[in-house]
């Protein structure tokens, strides 16, 4: 018998996600999310596939 931990035992929340990475570039949770909000990324499904090995 495995004594691994289930797959989802290292995740964590956004809200976590947000505080260490705030923590980490010395701003605050608000700043990363004002941040985060001023992105604009295409969800995968309209992601453009493209070949690096050309």
């Amino acid at each position: 018998m495995s004594r691994e931990a289930p797959a989802d035992a290292n995740k964590i929340s956004d809200e976590e996600l947000t505080e260490l990475l705030a923590e980490a570039e010395g701003m605050t949770p608000e700043e990363i999310e004002r941040g985060a909000a001023e992105l604009d990324i295409a969800p995968p499904e309209e992601a453009t596939v493209v070949d690096v090995d050309e």
